[in-house]
């Protein structure tokens, strides 16, 4: 798993966004940075949905979303719970099992 942070120059919001992620990133989490006024932050940013600065994305290794925060400073308590385990991501339901697909019923009378 690793961080993507979407930031631009101009944003108020930014720094304390900046200082959460850089601490989190200082206690060993992986983190890439982007400018969205830059073309290769713009595309990033783009790929993700990104509308507002600053967002951060949480990603698997295959770079599937797991949780973000657009908008908004980061929740550091939170990314660190998915880094230790202890967080559920979107896909896993309460009691970790697959819930099975049901197909509707037409009645022939």
């Amino acid at each position: 798993m690793k961080l993507k942070v979407f930031t631009k120059k101009d944003c108020p919001n930014c720094p304390p966004a900046k200082k959460i992620v850089k601490e989190l990133e200082d206690s060993g989490i992986t983190v890439e940075y982007f400018d969205t006024e830059d073309i290769d932050g713009l595309a990033e940013g783009s790929f993700y949905m990104v509308m507002a600065t600053p967002s951060t994305v949480l990603v698997d290794d295959s770079g599937k979303e797991i949780d973000s925060w657009r908008g908004v400073a980061p929740d550091a308590d939170k990314i660190k719970e998915y880094f230790s385990g202890g967080a559920k991501t979107q896909e896993s339901d309460v009691s970790g099992q697959q819930s099975e697909e049901k197909t509707p019923t037409t009645d022939n009378r």
